[in-house]
């Protein structure tokens, strides 16, 4: 199978509501980032993900990547990420080797990415020039004032809560985050990049646990599904 597809594996957050570097801190024995680079590592479609983090842990990332992947080690690069999540994605993009076509972008913190997740997003964006795992809205939505006063309430059909892996063709992610650069637009995902590179991403149901790291319930939370896995 043709390797035409590079990873990238955002973990230089800061981790502030969780009180210490979650990229690094071990969850079901394995450091955060851990998990999702094997899930990633076990796509044949990858042939190289290049994880972020911040400079003060790259050299325990290193350490825990020499000591732990053995044959794989030559498929990952660790670097320091960027300042905002885009500045990290471009330097992930710089970082990448020049034969891939194709961007897989990933949040660490999301612990439970499975193969078989990133696989059907990347099908998707190979239709679609770009594609992104999403849940479809099921709590009733309220839009309120910065007091909390509920103000309406908000139809859900249609409503989408953004995850990742989110994938788009390589040149397109460039070519959208150039654009912020030059119009100074912080973007949130990577589908916004490519919608500055005008093109427009389809979303692929997760269907699985899929939570983001974010506090420390989250934490429990998914190491109580990693447990499960194993």
């Amino acid at each position: 199978m043709n390797r035409d597809a590079g990873a990238i594996l955002l973990a230089a957050g800061q981790g502030r509501r969780l009180g210490h570097d979650k990229s690094i801190t071990e969850i079901a024995g394995r450091p955060v980032f851990a998990h999702p680079l094997e899930a990633l590592l076990a796509c044949p479609e990858i042939g190289q993900v290049v994880l972020t983090v911040r400079q003060d842990v790259r050299n325990d990332a290193c350490r825990w990547v020499d000591q732990n992947l053995a044959k794989e080690r030559d498929r990952v690069k660790v670097i320091v990420g960027g300042k905002e999540r885009q500045d990290s994605v471009w330097e992930g993009l710089e970082a990448m080797g020049e034969g891939m076509e194709w961007a897989v972008v990933h949040d660490a913190a999301r612990v439970l990415l499975t193969k078989q997740l990133t696989e059907r997003v990347l099908a998707e964006a190979r239709r679609h020039q770009a594609a992104a795992a999403a849940s479809k809205m099921a709590d009733t939505v309220r839009a309120a004032n910065p007091a909390g006063q509920i103000l309406r309430l908000v139809d859900r059909d249609g409503l989408w809560r953004m995850e990742t892996p989110q994938v788009v063709r390589k040149s397109l992610l460039k070519e959208g985050l150039k654009q912020a650069r030059k119009d100074q637009v912080v973007l949130t995902d990577c589908l916004a990049a490519a919608e500055l590179a005008g093109v427009q991403g389809v979303l692929v149901e997760s269907g699985e646990p899929n939570v983001k790291i974010t506090v420390p319930g989250d934490w429990v939370l998914s190491e109580a599904w990693l447990r499960l896995r194993k």
